[in-house]
């Protein structure tokens, strides 16, 4: 149980923040309790040089000063020419200078006659000082006895200005529970480190010139509290599983899995028979499993699944499948319904869609020997199996480690098996599943290749004159980012516009995306499998299982804006069949170096390894198996790149804290309780 102090710090900031149009705001875009502000921290701190005389300016200087407004120079901004503001400082003038495209707020902010502090970089410019966009300084936080003076920056959210999130957050401060200190082995290393409250204090005064970077002994503490309190988790359900014993299995399973391959309209590949050998060895002692399944895009992971739940159905009990999509979830059982129905075995499917709810649940109930297909409409407190054994969670990281729980939590003694289309770095599965058993499948069940092609949307004619030229013998995917245009920015990418352009050359065209009805998805994707639909635009919804064989194209819109992994996921929906694939990768100019790096790198390798390895890196995990997508966890402090010594530290640290104290019961293991609480563990 959590002490008294920590639950200060999930205390409600209405009491605390003036203002009802102030307190709605914070409210609506950071969160209600005193931990949603302290950890909205900022994402940039601009040390400047307090100066008192023109002697101590310079080009290219981080200054902070005090002028005079003397005079606004335009009051209509032609798109050439900027924004021009005089100011005087020490009898000299400066001029301010603003490249925006609305600049009516600044005669309010910037008045005339008036005395401001103003923080911003010098720049020479026809032998004359100017600041480029320069930031307003509120008085009160300024100490001219400095030498320098650190301005922190906070995201604004819907009118919601630093200045605001800042001021609400240093009323929270003083009132945060001091909290015992849970830290021993970080200390060791890392000696005169902060305490919590010290570091959560310091972060958000800019006590230090290097607050946010990486090795800042403050923000260093504040991750390794993150990373402790996550592996800390993982460690308490990696032992409540390893406790558990299992269901006991039969051992004789393998004439009904040999009745199941001779029904398939291919032959299992070495590396997929190895697997599932693997898995059945697991299921067969006497622990629970759990398990990672994870391989490339396309390479037959989920019949190495069902095969293992052969082996437990044989035995009597229930398996479910769930899958993130309905698409997916619908594509799954009209793959086994039939051959599981020559082995006289009960197939079930439950979506939030599905029409005669009450007879499944009934049958779900009251049925041995199943297998249950479904998707997040599994989860419900209304869904009761009779006898469940085996969970298998397909694209495991679109669903959370308290959902995972509650569907295990549907059975007793239940097995798991999590399934991942993307390879995952050990980096990243020790980050987010800790230290757990892994089968990997590696060798592809067919040879055709897939080409990847860069084009400019400059060439986007070129582009659609080749499709025409395949489109009578192939089938085409067209992806955009965005189902609607939000800006001028994106007005080409999104499915609304596309459609509207393409619509002129080709006839038998549809779209998809997810805020269409099941029904229509499912027709639209029928018509595209048939071939009445030969070009298909669709959002990312495509992006995993969907298996359409004679689908040998497809063109990614925008794909600067796609990361490395998902790019090489949508890649996978074609090559599936007997041709080999083309992918078309079409950005928009102009690219920064970074982003042609990504899109050379993709273009070059076929390989889902090397690809979420390289992601990884460049990408600093932001963006590595879809995590903004599809909800793995966002840290707060800790970087899976930068910090992977303070991964190693943690995994040793609680490895020992189990082993001496497993149920927390010390003295230690109750701040640790803390600990756990604080980032809702």
């Amino acid at each position: 149980m959590q002490s008294t102090s920590i639950k200060k710090i999930y205390s409600n900031i209405s009491n605390i923040i003036t203002g009802e149009k102030t307190r709605k705001l914070v409210i609506e875009n950071i969160g209600n309790t005193y931990k949603d502000l302290i950890f909205y921290i900022p994402y940039k701190v601009v040390s400047s040089s307090y100066c008192n005389n023109w002697g101590q300016l310079s080009d290219k200087k981080k200054i902070l000063i005090k002028v005079l407004v003397d005079k606004h120079f335009s009051s209509f901004r032609r798109s050439n020419i900027p924004y021009k503001i005089k100011v005087i400082f020490d009898n000299k003038g400066i001029n301010l200078v603003f490249f925006s495209k609305y600049t009516g707020y600044l005669k309010n902010i910037y008045k005339e006659g008036e005395e401001i502090y103003i923080a911003g970089t010098l720049a020479v410019y026809g032998k004359k000082f100017q600041i480029l966009h320069p930031t307003i300084i509120d008085f009160k936080n300024i100490n001219p006895e400095k030498n320098t003076i650190n301005t922190l920056f906070y995201r604004q959210k819907a009118g919601l200005k630093t200045k605001i999130i800042h001021k609400s957050i240093l009323k929270v401060l003083p009132l945060l529970p001091k909290l015992e200190e849970w830290n021993l082995l970080f200390m060791e290393q890392y000696p005169l480190s902060p305490s919590w409250n010290e570091a959560i204090t310091n972060i958000h005064l800019g006590k230090e010139d290097n607050i946010l970077e990486n090795n800042s002994k403050t923000f260093l503490r504040l991750a390794y509290d993150e990373i402790l309190a996550n592996q800390l988790s993982l460690g308490i359900i990696r032992n409540s599983i390893n406790k558990e014993k299992s269901n006991i299995y039969k051992k004789n399973s393998i004439n009904i899995i040999d009745k199941f391959t001779k029904l398939l309209e291919f032959k299992l590949t070495l590396d997929q028979k190895n697997n599932i050998t693997e898995i059945i060895n697991d299921l067969n002692s006497n622990k629970k499993m759990l398990r990672l399944l994870h391989g490339d895009v396309g390479i037959g992971k989920t019949i190495v699944a069902i095969v293992s739940a052969l082996h437990v159905i044989h035995s009597g009990y229930q398996v479910v499948l769930i899958a993130p999509t309905e698409i997916l979830a619908n594509q799954h059982f009209n793959f086994i319904k039939d051959k599981f129905k020559k082995l006289y075995i009960n197939v079930y499917l439950l979506t939030a869609s599905i029409k005669n709810k009450k007879t499944i649940l009934y049958d779900i109930k009251n049925n041995e020997k199943s297998l249950v297909i479904g998707t997040h409409a599994l989860l419900q407190k209304s869904i009761i199996f009779n006898n469940l054994s085996y969970v298998i969670i397909d694209e495991q990281h679109r669903f959370g480690v308290k959902q995972r729980l509650n569907l295990r939590n549907k059975g007793k003694k239940v097995d798991m098996l999590l399934m991942s289309a993307t390879p995952i770095p050990r980096t990243m599965l020790l980050t987010h599943l800790g230290d757990i058993s892994t089968s990997t499948v590696k060798q592809k069940p067919f040879n055709t290749k897939i080409r990847t092609i860069l084009k400019s949307e400059i060439n986007i004619n070129e582009v659609i004159k080749f499709i025409k030229d395949k489109i009578n013998n192939n089938k085409v995917f067209w992806i955009c980012p965005l189902i609607e245009s939000i800006d001028e920015e994106t007005n080409n990418s999104s499915i609304e516009k596309r459609y509207k352009l393409l619509k002129k050359n080709f006839n038998d065209i549809g779209y998809l995306h997810g805020k269409l009805p099941i029904e229509d998805k499912n027709k639209t994707l029928d018509s595209f499998k048939n071939g009445e639909i030969k070009l298909l635009i669709s959002t990312v919804v495509i992006e995993v299982g969907i298996d359409i064989p004679d689908a040998n194209i497809i063109l990614i819109d925008n794909a600067d804006r796609f990361g490395l992994a998902q790019i090489h996921q949508l890649r996978g929906r074609v090559g599936r069949g007997k041709k080999d694939g083309i992918c078309i990768l079409l950005y928009k100019e102009p690219l920064n170096d970074t982003a042609k790096e990504r899109l050379k790198v993709v273009k070059n390798s076929n390989n889902g390894f090397d690809l979420s390895e390289k992601d990884l890196i460049m990408r600093g995990g932001g963006d590595v198996l879809g995590k903004n997508q599809y909800g793995f966890e966002n840290f707060i402090f800790y970087n899976i790149i930068k910090h992977q010594n303070l991964l190693k530290m943690a995994i040793m640290e609680v490895n020992d804290i189990l082993n001496s104290d497993p149920n927390l019961q010390s003295a230690r293991g109750k701040r640790l309780i803390d600990l756990l609480y604080l980032f809702e563990k």
